[in-house]
């Protein structure tokens, strides 16, 4: 973590205790300056072009021109801790986290503007839930199918739930958070996250909108989540093994049934297959753009967290523990693991070849690691 000074660390503490508007207005405040701001909690990294931007603890973002090798800290608008970040171009990029904030660039990170936060998810969520209220009620009313009637009137109580469920997020301010961001071009894109959340815009965030009725996900499991395959498919995945593809650019998605019960925290494609992986280090292989799966024997039972495609065709994964794994499409790996033993949350290739890290203790090098 970076060092601090005594005032933030106070303010930090503070807001546990304020009320939830007071906690609000902090988490909308600029992020603070840090003395070492790559040494910080840092929870995803990406390419903007031959640049490298990563996001994490307290709104902050690093930058680096050089490689890796320096690191200078962004301005950025909001205080509340960013989960992932993405760029469809060099230039341009979102990034997303605590408090339903996403976040824009134009300039490959140099700068940030606050395009939509949780309280436009609250209130885009109330009337999601609203509407579907009233269209439950007309079901109920004219149906005729004694069978169907315990399935409406239960899908109408799960309605009514979620307005009140809503309205009391609206009177408490933002809380759930984005996990992740993807933007298939620059101009559409999706945002998703806890409880079932995802949000899209097809006009570069301009307009987010609520996106949920495409995916079956009546228990509002967390979306942890989204890739892309070269393909063009799309690849969501969550909590209690939650997996689904899209052939359709998100406006469907089509289940993958018993895979897996436990949870799913990324997936990514490598030369001739698609990897999903997650809790306790379960990988699993697709060579067919996710029409079939198989698991992997993997040794190491420890959870892995986020993946990257590298240039060589193998899929970088990395973990609990400082763990490092690299697979190709005939399962054939390659481990390591980085001596601070840090938990490790994403990876990335520099355009030199080099790959980073990014986890509880902020930036690190593969290069430091040790193989296993």
């Amino acid at each position: 973590m970076g060092r601090v000074s005594p005032i933030v660390w106070l303010l930090g503490l503070l807001v546990c205790a304020l009320p939830a508007q007071a906690a609000v207005e902090f988490a909308f405040m600029p992020a603070v300056r840090m003395d070492d701001p790559q040494h910080a909690q840092l929870l995803d990294i990406a390419r903007a072009g031959e640049r490298l931007v990563a996001v994490g603890e307290r709104g902050v973002i690093v930058l680096s021109d050089d490689h890796g090798q320096t690191w200078r800290q962004a301005d950025v608008p909001v205080s509340t801790t960013l989960t992932a970040v993405n760029f469809p171009q060099p230039d341009v990029g979102w990034a997303v986290g605590h408090s339903g904030a996403i976040l824009h660039t134009a300039d490959a990170g140099a700068s940030w503007s606050l395009q939509f936060d949780g309280r436009d998810a609250n209130r885009q969520y109330l009337a999601w839930a609203e509407s579907r209220v009233v269209a439950l009620e007309e079901m109920v009313a004219s149906n005729e199918d004694p069978e169907q009637q315990e399935a409406l009137e239960y899908a109408l109580d799960d309605a009514m739930f979620a307005v009140d469920d809503a309205t009391d997020a609206i009177e408490t301010g933002p809380a759930d958070p984005f996990l992740d961001v993807l933007f298939i071009d620059a101009n559409t894109g999706f945002a998703v996250g806890a409880y079932g959340m995802m949000y899209r815009t097809d006009n570069a965030g301009t307009d987010w909108r609520i996106a949920i009725d495409g995916v079956a996900n009546p228990d509002r499991f967390h979306y942890y989540a989204m890739a892309t395959g070269v393909d063009g498919r799309l690849y969501l995945s969550g909590e209690a093994g939650l997996l689904y593809y899209s052939a359709d650019t998100g406006q469907s998605w089509v289940r993958i049934e018993d895979l897996y019960d436990g949870s799913l925290f990324g997936s990514v494609e490598g030369e001739d297959a698609v990897f999903a992986f997650g809790l306790r280090g379960h990988i699993f292989l697709s060579p067919d753009g996710g029409e079939s799966w198989r698991e992997l024997e993997n040794d190491e039972r420890t959870s892995l967290y986020g993946g990257v495609a590298l240039t060589d065709g193998r899929a970088l994964m990395v973990g609990s523990g400082g763990l490092v794994l690299a697979i190709d499409a005939e399962g054939n790996r390659q481990a390591w693991r980085h001596p601070s033993r840090a938990s490790l949350s994403s990876a990335v290739q520099a355009a030199n070849g080099d790959i980073w890290l990014v986890g509880m203790k902020g930036l690190m090098a593969l290069s430091e690691a040790k193989p296993l």
